[in-house]
């Protein structure tokens, strides 16, 4: 069981969330002990691989919040520093599923989730420091760990679409939400932040024919976008990307009050007439 929870838990933002980001330095990861003999090349895989297997070894779900019914979503922040050691080590809960009317009581929920992830991670061993271009430098990460009840009864690999989800993620300070709401809701704020940060490419005019670009983005089961492709004029995708980027961090899509991967495809449309 844990180790299908780990394939969709265990997902890693290297400096950057965006996948489609050029990379234009020379990376080398961190190492752990046991990857020092796999080639430069797949030190990235061995690390993804043996974070895994580390998170496996050392997951405990609290009791206190098991007995409750309790689940989150944790991000864990941390550097592998120049010597090789964990260090600026924070976790930040979220609690799902459940709505807290008084805030010390959530407090201390989140509080529960949070230690029990600092525990994993403060039991990662030194390890080689990593590099770019040559010189010895502190690397940045951000692992979600997901805390769930063991009763659900889809895949947790799937990443469900805007119709197979009960609620759609929601953006900040959303108030009297419900489920059909909810999908409305998070259709309109992603037309709020294009209309808003979208900008048209230096090439265009007023007399531009109206061109249209096609997004499809991935939220992860933290709230967080994981990946955005699109489609259509490179200068114009260009655009689109960097106002999509501006949205914040959400509350993640739920499916039987458990947080989801979603995929959401929709068109931009770049046209000053309208």
């Amino acid at each position: 069981m844990l180790n299908k929870l780990l394939s969709i838990i265990v997902i890693f933002f290297f400096f950057s969330v965006s996948s489609q980001e050029k990379q234009l330095v020379n990376k080398e990861f961190p190492v752990f002990p046991i990857c020092k003999l796999v080639p430069v090349k797949n030190q990235s895989i061995c690390f993804n691989e043996t974070i895994a297997e580390h998170i496996e070894k050392y997951f405990v779900f609290p009791d206190s919040a098991k007995e409750l019914g309790l689940q989150s979503v944790v991000n864990v922040f941390f550097e592998i520093d120049i010597n090789g050691k964990v260090d600026k080590l924070f976790a930040k809960s979220s609690i799902v599923g459940v709505e807290f009317t008084d805030s010390d009581a959530l407090n201390t929920a989140n509080s529960i989730f949070e230690q029990a992830a600092l525990n994993i991670f403060n039991k990662l061993p030194v390890m080689k420091p990593g590099k770019i271009d040559g010189v010895v430098k502190s690397f940045p990460f951000r692992i979600p760990v997901t805390y769930r009840n063991e009763s659900q009864n889809f895949d947790l690999n799937d990443v469900f679409t805007l119709d197979n989800i009960d609620w759609a993620p929601l953006f900040p300070k959303a108030k009297d939400v419900t489920p059909e709401t909810s999908i409305t809701l998070f259709k309109e704020n992603i037309q709020f932040y294009i209309k808003k940060y979208l900008k048209y490419p230096k090439t265009h005019n007023d007399e531009s024919a109206q061109v249209i670009v096609f997004l499809d983005l991935i939220i992860e089961n933290d709230g967080n976008i994981f990946e955005i492709s699109s489609y259509g004029d490179e200068e114009y995708r260009v655009q689109a990307e960097k106002a999509i980027k501006k949205i914040p961090s959400l509350e993640p899509a739920l499916k039987n009050d458990y947080p989801v991967a979603m995929s959401y495809s929709f068109p931009v449309v770049f046209d000053k007439n309208k």
